[in-house]
């Protein structure tokens, strides 16, 4: 149950804070006074994508934040996901910044739009105002039976089969290919297959011939200053090289190292640099003697890392994704060259799952079927209810073999409204009000098989006046002993049997609108009611009839 709505910075509600109680409200107001942003607001706490524009104009961020007496499914989903949560209290805040930043947080704690939306549905049912559409789209018909039949894991169980189906008709719609085709796509692939064996690649091979290549590209450089190098450190013909002299300094400090530590010390490093130094001008002296210019060798390795660098952009963008493709390749042609035997294994297993599939989808039809007789009977007796006394109703359900994404069945409403006239889709019979109606019907009777404890309708009445108006008031009154009911509406009818009213209107300061919702006593029902009677201005007469109402509709609940 919505226990109580806070909404600061939202369109034009600069700030709002409201209880709501049990039974049935209702929240009227003058067109434009900002009721769709209560719903907008709504919304963005069941997990909706929230846009940016929604932040009130000259200020940094909008807030929402919601209160329920949560079911034990949503406290279930909560603990699961480590939310404390005290006495079943579930508070919901959801921020918006004017950049299009969102935070959602539930208990204080923050979390994921998806957790949001994993709870909304056992929170609140929303019947919007387009809602009325899908009843005019047979395809969704099969949505309202699955929901009322909770028909969720047979679906699930189907979908998982169904899933495997197609992935195995993929792979034999790969390896459909006549024989030219065929023919010509493994000639290609033992092209490349060859081509890229031939090459004989391997990792890391590039880098080394990039780095053989500088090598012989500097050749004289190298040799140039390996030798000079030599020369000063080891063997320098015309000047003292670094070893003779470290060597005459090492004789020197051992004919004194013994009368001191200090010295010692000197000694024996001094010492273990001349080794050092020795080591280190062999290596460069072999590594001289190794680097040599060779025209053929440069032009060898040139022709190899241009042959390389084709393959690359012929197979993939470095050695690796070559080696990769290669792998690939092989697997393509021995699949093709094996297709015969791989399709007639594959056509095996879709046999089998064919068979799988068929004994869930039938699973899926005759729940179906059976929660389609109770359905339409619920859905005819309510109609009658709501003033429709001589309505026709019925759930078809088709089942003709074929396999879809959601089982075997096609489902479509069918009505009749008038006595002596066949029954015929909704889609081609039923008009706004009638509409309203059915949808009305269908949301008592699913609220009654579902968990969810808050309904709220945004102008169901749409289309409706009159007696029908009044069997709308007296449905929701129904649904309202047992359900908490919020309803957006223009209907006095509605208005009259409410248990609780909360009036939605506009104020404008300076240049500036700002949306507020008050709950009104019953002075204020009167008032409110008249203005929604007369449409132009609170007349005695007015007043009066609504009274009246409000009499009358107290006289029904008892």
């Amino acid at each position: 149950m919505l226990n109580n709505l806070s909404i600061k910075n939202v369109a034009v509600i600069d700030s709002l804070d409201v209880d709501f109680h049990r039974g049935v409200s209702v929240l009227t107001g003058e067109t434009g006074a900002g009721k769709s942003i209560i719903i907008d607001s709504i919304n963005m706490i069941l997990g909706d994508r929230a846009n940016k524009e929604l932040v009130r104009y000259g200020t940094e961020k909008a807030v929402v934040q919601a209160t329920f007496d949560a079911p034990e499914s949503v406290c279930k989903i909560l603990e699961d996901n480590d939310i404390d949560i005290d006495e079943n209290q579930v508070i919901i805040t959801r921020q918006l910044t004017k950049e299009g930043k969102s935070v959602a947080r539930i208990n204080g704690m923050v979390v994921t739009l998806n957790i949001l939306r994993d709870i909304s549905d056992e929170l609140i049912n929303i019947h919007g105002q387009h809602d009325n559409q899908s009843l005019l789209t047979p395809a969704k018909h099969i949505d309202f039976l699955d929901a009322y039949a909770d028909n969720e894991q047979y679906i699930n169980e189907y979908k998982e089969v169904f899933q495997r189906k197609r992935d195995i008709q993929k792979k034999l719609r790969e390896l459909e290919m006549d024989e030219q085709e065929k023919a010509q796509k493994i000639d290609l692939l033992e092209y490349q297959v060859g081509e890229i064996k031939k090459a004989n690649l391997e990792k890391g091979e590039e880098e080394e011939l990039k780095e053989q290549r500088e090598i012989y590209v500097n050749a004289e450089q190298i040799t140039n200053s390996v030798n000079e190098a030599y020369a000063n450190i080891y063997s320098g013909d015309d000047v003292q090289s670094a070893y003779d002299g470290i060597s005459i300094a090492v004789d020197s400090l051992s004919k004194i190292s013994g009368l001191n530590p200090q010295l010692k010390n000197m000694y024996d490093s001094l010492n273990t640099i001349m080794y050092s130094l020795e080591d280190t001008a062999h290596e460069i002296k072999e590594f001289g003697d190794t680097v040599e210019f060779d025209e053929q060798t440069l032009n060898d390795i040139e022709e190899r890392l241009d042959f390389i660098s084709k393959l690359k952009r012929k197979y993939g963008g470095s050695v690796d994704a070559v080696l990769d493709y290669l792998k690939k390749a092989e697997s393509d042609l021995s699949d093709i060259r094996l297709s015969d035997e791989k399709t007639e294994e594959l056509n095996r297993q879709l046999e089998d799952i064919n068979e799988e599939l068929k004994q869930k989808g039938e699973k899926l039809s005759k729940n179906r079927k059976k929660y389609a007789d109770v359905l339409e009977k619920n859905i005819e007796q309510s109609l009658h209810e709501l003033n429709m006394e001589k309505t026709r109703f019925k759930v078809e359900t088709q089942n003709d073999g074929e396999f879809y994404e959601n089982g075997m069945d096609k489902v479509e409403f069918l009505i009749s409204t008038n006595p002596g006239e066949p029954l015929k889709p909704l889609v081609k019979i039923a008009s706004g009000g009638e509409l309203s109606r059915v949808m009305l019907a269908i949301k008592s009777i699913l609220a009654d098989s579902d968990g969810v404890d808050t309904l709220i309708f945004d102008e169901i009445d749409t289309g409706v006046s009159g007696r029908a108006a009044l069997s709308i008031a007296r449905k929701l009154s129904e649904i309202g002993k047992n359900k908490q009911v919020i309803c957006i509406t223009h209907l006095p009818q509605l208005t009259a049997a409410a248990d609780n009213h909360y009036l939605i209107q506009k104020d404008i300061d300076g240049e500036m609108a700002s949306t507020s919702l008050i709950e009104l006593d019953e002075n204020g029902r009167e008032t409110e009611l008249a203005r929604i009677i007369d449409g132009r201005e609170v007349t005695d007469l007015a007043l009066s009839h609504a009274r009246q109402m409000l009499i009358n509709a107290a006289k029904d609940k008892e």
